[in-house]
């Protein structure tokens, strides 16, 4: 998969600073591709949810808080929403999230506008593999 738009991650206690603010630990998988491709853009962005085909991120979100959208502000911003129950890590151009769903890591797509929630995989590894142009 090639991306886009990568930040540099500045430290990798940044992940680990912000799984202790949310309250929860990301798998192996999503620390690695954070690692490589902070905040960026994968080609292969289009998505299914079990509801909607053909959704698409418009880029992961960044772990630098200086950066423009980050999970840094979108944790802030949707606190109220997510309620500890999912933890964004990716955004449309609508706004709306994809998140992991903390009590069973499962990848969720969380509609900001009334709050619907769709699955769109069991883990994050079969995200990435389910993601096409």
């Amino acid at each position: 998969m090639e991306w886009k738009y990568v930040k540099t991650l500045l430290s990798a206690g940044c992940i680990d600073e912000f799984e202790r603010l949310v309250r929860y630990s990301f798998p192996d998988e999503f620390k690695n591709c954070i690692l490589c491709n902070n905040g960026g853009r994968p080609n292969k962005r289009v998505f299914d949810t079990n509801i909607q085909q053909e959704r698409a991120i418009k880029s992961f979100l960044s772990f630098n808080k200086e950066d423009r959208e980050t999970v840094w502000k979108i944790q802030d911003w949707n606190k109220e929403e997510l309620s500890g129950k999912y933890v964004a890590f990716a955004i449309d151009n609508f706004g709306n999230l994809v998140c992991f769903d903390i009590s069973n890591n499962k990848i969720i797509f969380y509609n900001h506008e009334n709050g619907n929630i769709e699955q769109i995989a069991d883990n994050f590894a079969e995200f990435m593999e389910r993601l096409y142009e």
